[in-house]
């Protein structure tokens, strides 16, 4: 009976834990708790695409679409750890020093992230110039997902493609080329990823030797960045173009040795980011033949209507008289390409 008694008051067997291996780093609490630094990082970036959308919508639309997609891309993926990090999911077992690391790369890559977000904001352009996309009698305007078009009523046989500068909404360009269409010359404004012309720099193949327009002849031009691409590109694989307009821009290779290449240099005296010795070195990697259109008393932006510009320069002219002198000279080199065919 004392047997049977001392074996009812045993105590009940607990489950066995099984043991950390050794060596292991100690467990990390576990909480419900959100964990702030993928919450904060994820939180910054979703500023910053909504920041973009909302200061820079009308250069976005206006883009090559791949920035918006980009950014909405972008968004739902900083949404993801958003949440995961607030409803508090238990951290993974980890060494002290790769937590901290871990962390770091967060901040860092945030950082960075955050830098190219802003950076590749378009400058919107701006309403005179959205003005000049409408078509009427004299130009239709077709706009496509990588370039828009201003067709003449009646078409020449030159055409004109054109680059826009680094971070411009293409459209910023149409109040200058306008005044190109009306005269008769079919012109075709690329569209570039994120607005560089470095990520697309053959562009202009699509339109030079194209076989089912009725353009014969194509000119290259291009702003800044895209001017310098274009000169880049003035040796297509497809065809030749036959000219090419530099709007306050330099070659980015030696194009000297280009024979019967029609080359015009438009710069503004007053621009900072191109300025005229950088012009000046680069005469030697031009044609002997090119033609330099100086525009006294312009600045950088005035090639384009997309605001003022960081580090632009001081103009002495007015942006209306400038552009007046742009088109002048964009038109007797058009001229003088389509009289020689």
């Amino acid at each position: 009976t004392g047997a049977m008694a001392s074996d009812e008051h045993e105590p009940a067997e607990l489950p066995t834990v099984d043991a950390a291996p050794p060596g292991a780093p100690p467990a990390e609490p576990r909480s419900g708790r959100p964990r702030w630094w993928p919450l904060v990082a994820g939180g910054a970036v979703t500023v910053a695409v909504l920041w973009a959308f909302g200061t820079e919508w009308t250069g976005l639309r206006g883009s090559h679409p791949i920035g918006w997609i980009t950014l909405i891309v972008v968004l739902i993926g900083s949404i993801g750890p958003m949440v995961r990090a607030s409803v508090g999911a238990p951290p993974r077992r980890r060494r002290p020093w790769v937590t901290w690391a871990a962390r770091a790369a967060l901040v860092v890559g945030t950082m960075l992230l955050v830098a190219v977000l802003v950076f590749v904001q378009p400058m919107s352009a701006e309403r005179v110039t959205l003005d000049a996309t409408a078509s009427d009698a004299r130009v239709t305007v077709t706009d496509g997902a990588t370039e828009f078009r201003m067709a003449p009523a009646a078409p020449l046989r030159t055409g004109l493609a054109s680059y826009p500068g680094a971070r411009v909404d293409p459209r910023s360009y149409a109040q200058v080329l306008r005044p190109v269409a009306e005269a008769g010359y079919p012109v075709v404004v690329h569209r570039q990823p994120v607005n560089l012309a470095t990520l697309s720099v053959r562009a202009g193949d699509s339109v030079i030797g194209d076989v089912d327009d009725e353009v014969d002849r194509w000119v290259i031009g291009g702003h800044s960045l895209g001017g310098a691409m274009v000169a880049s590109s003035a040796e297509s694989e497809r065809a030749e173009p036959a000219g090419l307009l530099l709007y306050a821009a330099f070659p980015a290779s030696d194009i000297s040795d280009r024979a019967g290449l029609e080359v015009a240099s438009v710069p503004g005296t007053n621009v900072e980011l191109a300025d005229l010795d950088d012009i000046a070195a680069s005469v030697p990697e031009l044609p002997p033949e090119t033609v330099f259109v100086a525009i006294d008393g312009a600045i950088h932006s005035f090639s384009g209507d997309y605001g003022p510009r960081r580090g632009d320069g001081t103009a002495t002219i007015t942006r209306e008289d400038a552009q007046d002198q742009i088109v002048a000279a964009t038109l007797e080199m058009m001229g003088r390409i389509e009289a020689s065919g």
